[in-house]
């Protein structure tokens, strides 16, 4: 049986399982425990916190399952459309709580949350499908949505971030860099959000916001962001260095 095939068969069998689920294979499962933390802002909510902070939790148990579920052939490897299953799919695995607090940090309070996640290679299909979906409805969006993008008012950085991502993917870059902007008034201090800003202004070919991108990013702890301003030295015609 080819891969194709094969994949062709799992998505009917969500599409004509009930709700959509297919039924998730005991022994291909994985259990991971990871953390993750948010500083909390002055005019951010607890609430908000708590939900990126767990989100973080479970981005961070998605990626280690995927590389295992890649390796054995259960998944595809998604390459360009990565970023965007991998969001999607933190809404669709099993976790609990395993511990949370709020520890002070300077003036600021820090939410720090520990979760076990149980994972199967069906909840990064089921994210496939969703995102495939979710992909025909953003490909008919008009002109005028795409240069005044809707934000949906409830709280889901999963479907959120990888609208973003959806659309680098496709090359509209311009209203990807409105639909960040948009979305930073929902999440202001997200560090993910400003990570996503410095790809667009790249592709945008705006080395300088690229760079104030990475360092707002940076001092909201993204450590890929204070990664990049210590090895990216130059950019198009804008020195990063020091």
């Amino acid at each position: 049986m080819s891969r194709k095939y094969f994949m062709l068969m799992i998505a009917i069998i969500f599409l004509s399982a009930p709700n959509g689920l297919a039924q998730k294979i005991e022994q291909d499962a994985v259990v991971i425990v990871t953390q993750a933390s948010y500083l909390i802002q002055p005019d951010d909510s607890t609430a908000l916190a708590k939900v990126l902070a767990q989100y973080g939790a479970k981005r961070n148990a998605v990626e280690t399952a995927g590389r295992y579920f890649v390796m054995k052939g259960l998944v595809e490897s998604y390459e360009k459309k990565r970023e965007e299953i991998y969001s999607l799919a933190t809404n669709e695995i099993e976790t609990k709580i395993l511990e949370e607090k709020w520890v002070p940090s300077g003036k600021l309070k820090r939410y720090i949350v520990r979760i076990e996640s149980r994972i199967y290679p069906a909840d990064l299909i089921q994210a496939e499908i969703l995102n495939k979906k979710l992909e025909t409805q953003q490909a008919d969006d008009t002109l005028r949505e795409e240069l005044e993008p809707r934000i949906q008012p409830k709280i889901d950085p999963a479907h959120d971030i990888a609208k973003a991502y959806r659309y680098f993917r496709t090359g509209h870059w311009r209203p990807a860099s409105i639909y960040l902007d948009r979305l930073e008034r929902k999440y202001p201090h997200w560090s993910e959000i400003f990570m996503a800003k410095a790809i667009a202004f790249y592709a945008l070919q705006d080395p300088l916001r690229m760079k104030k991108a990475l360092e707002m990013a940076c001092s909201l702890e993204n450590t890929k962001a204070c990664e990049d301003l210590k090895t990216l030295k130059r950019v198009q015609n804008l020195d990063l260095g020091p």
